[in-house]
């Protein structure tokens, strides 16, 4: 089984104008992956998944649109278009699409009705989301606990407490069984990003 690990870190010195936050994604033996840094939510400037120990694997994600309707594209390192995100509405329900423009994959809230009104209501993520192929689940994304080999910062007295009463959580994605390669990992790495700089009306966290 595959997984992938997303955290994220407020690193302002030496970042430009609208810098929001540093995210990393790291597999499931703790290895970094990819690193981005967003701006503005990922519309005021485009957000570069760097990829160092595999630069090929490095792309970038460049946004049209705003609010309710948004488009995001992704790049490989070489400038080839190889998926596109799109949303349009209310709520969590991402088309995937192929660089032929096909969709491929969604990225879906899996609640029933009556707890995505609630949650709607609420203003708040989901607790979980599916990937899915051709009506076939293929993975899933939700907050989990974070992995005791996950490199974590130095805590002090307090943050220690803290983390004892409510242990950090990040958004991991974990492939079903014999599905690793159902949908290029970029474009659900890319995925989580956006599942945790939207809200649940579609509008930007800022």
């Amino acid at each position: 089984m595959k997984a992938f690990q997303m955290q994220d870190a407020y690193e302002f010195k030496g970042k430009a104008k609208a810098y929001e936050r540093t995210y990393r994604f790291y597999d499931e033996a703790g290895s970094l992956q990819w690193e981005c840094d967003v701006f503005g939510a990922c519309l005021s400037a485009p957000t570069e998944f760097r990829n160092d120990g595999d630069p090929g694997q490095s792309f970038r994600m460049t946004a049209k649109g705003k609010l309710l309707n948004a488009t995001y594209f992704l790049d490989s390192s070489e400038g080839v278009r190889f998926a596109t995100i799109s949303r349009k509405g209310v709520g969590f329900r991402w088309k995937i699409l192929g660089a032929d423009n096909q969709e491929i994959a969604r990225i879906v809230d899996p609640a029933s009705n009556k707890e995505k009104v609630l949650t709607t209501l609420l203003a708040a993520l989901p607790e979980g989301f599916a990937v899915i192929v051709d009506r076939q689940l293929v993975a899933r994304i939700g907050k989990e606990r974070l992995s005791e080999h996950m490199p974590l910062k130095p805590r002090n007295r307090f943050g220690k407490f803290i983390e004892k009463l409510i242990p950090p959580s990040a958004f991991t994605m974990t492939f079903e069984p014999g599905q690793e390669a159902a949908v290029d990992p970029r474009a659900l790495i890319a995925g989580m990003l956006l599942l945790e700089v939207h809200d649940i009306s579609g509008t930007l966290r800022n």
